[in-house]
């Protein structure tokens, strides 16, 4: 995204951002505290973010299936849609929320994204978040106070989507998917996510574009007007946030 691309950083966006770190950690109060009181550090775009996701957590609340996130990055979208699930369906044990990533950035770059895209992160590597390990430790986290937490929720599935997406729909016949999240960046794997896990998904069930219309990262758009076709699906948004968008099947 701009926000976060170095060379479209602004000296006030850089003084913002080390004010944060500066605020964050000088504040009193154990982290526990702090991470209690999350509103007062955080973002007015981060806490847009997790409206958005709210919003349309709400719209699947009663279409039956998983949650498919495709690009995991630091776990912020796939920890909020397990919260949120654990929190407003507490005994919906069968809505499983899979989150798809290398957790190494991305594993390759087709020529459809560095044609035009004109982001910094266009490179083998680029966009690397949290380690599998540190992702794992923090579903420990979560499984530790919630309801059913016998009985697992979220999955993580490391790898290139390209190739572990069909398997894991291979290993998992049974999937029906109610909300397929695609923030891949990325024309090869959001196309590959599009085409495997559409088929499974009803009437009603959402597909969510992190990167649609957007010069940095032009696959994305490319990969969905290949399997969607742009002018055959009503793309909506929500005023909250400029980047994402999201279709209703």
């Amino acid at each position: 995204m701009v926000f976060r691309e170095p060379k479209y950083l602004s000296a006030m966006d850089r003084a913002q951002l080390e004010l944060t770190e500066d605020v964050f950690v000088s504040a009193s109060g154990s982290i526990i505290d702090k991470l209690d009181a999350f509103t007062k550090f955080v973002s007015r775009r981060t806490l847009a973010k997790f409206l958005v996701r709210y919003e349309i957590f709400k719209k699947i609340i009663e279409v039956n299936g998983s949650i498919i996130e495709c690009g995991v990055m630091n776990g912020a979208g796939i920890f909020t849609y397990a919260h949120l699930s654990s929190i407003f369906e507490p005994v919906n044990h069968t809505r499983k929320i899979v989150g798809f990533d290398t957790f190494e950035g991305f594993p390759s770059v087709h020529e459809k994204d560095t044609g035009t895209g004109i982001s910094s992160h266009l490179e083998s590597g680029g966009l690397a978040g949290s380690s599998l390990e540190d992702l794992q430790r923090a579903v420990e986290l979560f499984d530790s106070n919630r309801t059913l937490a016998h009985i697992p929720k979220i999955e993580l599935v490391k790898g290139d989507i390209t190739k572990t997406a069909p398997e894991y729909l291979q290993n998992n016949p049974h999937l029906v998917v109610a909300l397929l999240y695609l923030d891949l960046d990325l024309y090869e794997p959001t196309k590959a996510a599009l085409k495997t896990f559409l088929p499974r998904m009803p009437k009603g069930a959402i597909v969510v574009f992190d990167e649609l219309n957007t010069q940095t990262f032009p696959g994305e758009t490319l990969a969905v007007d290949e399997v969607l076709g742009i002018s055959n699906v009503k793309i909506e948004r929500l005023p909250l946030d400029p980047y994402v968008s999201y279709c209703i099947l």
